[in-house]
């Protein structure tokens, strides 16, 4: 019974998600800092289940304020099916701790991406499309994220972005598409659970496994023609990741 609750349980995740492989699109995980002073550093490092890496750094120069920049990247040098993909983001927010266990804050910023892959999709004939994509596009996001700190090593929580995708360049096989920009709306749940000793906010190791989905918002570009290519870059995506963060000053901080 326990097993198959739990089969269930993965796949209605799954559904909810939506597709988890890669498209020309690829959402960056959301941010949802873990910085709740002036003067911490959170340096954070994580990778998707697709094997895309992303890192990042958060810094808090006076209370109440973060500002960030992370990277995200994904290299594939085979020829006839790849995902690759470079981007990066910077970002600016603001961070509120609400008693001793609830952190919120919200933070927006911009970034700029590039793009390729190649894939093909089987349609119920058996008929094979073939999807070569080219794309390199700006990004402007809002983010809201809160957390709960359900013991000293163990928190969880969520995140939620408006991604506006504005495509400097966007092709298939070759030609331009007629896709000019694209409104998502990105979520993300994760928990976290962290090492050594101290208070939340103190312990200078934490791991997090979140997922997340991007979904298009715009009601104008949900009306293109199944299996076109613009229908396939405006689709829904899923995501898994794994990763770590760090706190440099946990490590000197006065016993």
């Amino acid at each position: 019974m326990k097993t198959r609750l739990f089969t269930k349980l993965v796949w209605l995740l799954a559904g909810a998600l939506g597709p988890t492989g890669c498209a020309v699109y690829m959402p960056m995980q959301c941010a949802a800092p873990a910085v709740q002073d002036k003067g911490q550093v959170e340096a954070t490092a994580s990778a998707y289940f697709n094997s895309r890496l992303n890192a990042g750094v958060n810094y808090s120069p006076v209370r109440h304020l973060v500002v960030r920049a992370a990277a995200d990247g994904k290299q594939d040098k085979n020829d006839s099916t790849y995902y690759r993909s470079s981007q990066y983001e910077v970002a600016v927010g603001t961070y509120w701790p609400l008693g001793k266990r609830v952190l919120v804050g919200a933070l927006g910023g911009a970034g700029r991406a590039r793009s390729q892959a190649r894939y093909s999709v089987s349609n119920y004939y058996g008929y094979q499309r073939q999807y070569q994509f080219d794309a390199r596009y700006n990004k402007f996001f809002g983010e809201a994220y809160a957390a709960v700190q359900f013991s000293p090593g163990f928190s969880a929580g969520a995140a939620y972005r408006l991604t506006q995708v504005q495509f400097v360049g966007l092709t298939d096989l070759g030609q331009p598409l007629d896709l000019r920009r694209m409104l998502r709306g990105e979520s993300m749940f994760f928990v976290r659970g962290a090492f050594g000793s101290g208070p939340r906010g103190e312990r200078p190791l934490y791991a997090q496994f979140g997922f997340g989905a991007s979904r298009l918002l715009n009601p104008s570009g949900a009306g293109q023609q199944a299996g076109s290519p613009e229908a396939e870059v405006l689709q829904g995506r899923g995501y898994f990741t794994v990763g770590l963060g760090f706190f440099p000053h946990a490590l000197f901080r006065r016993p």
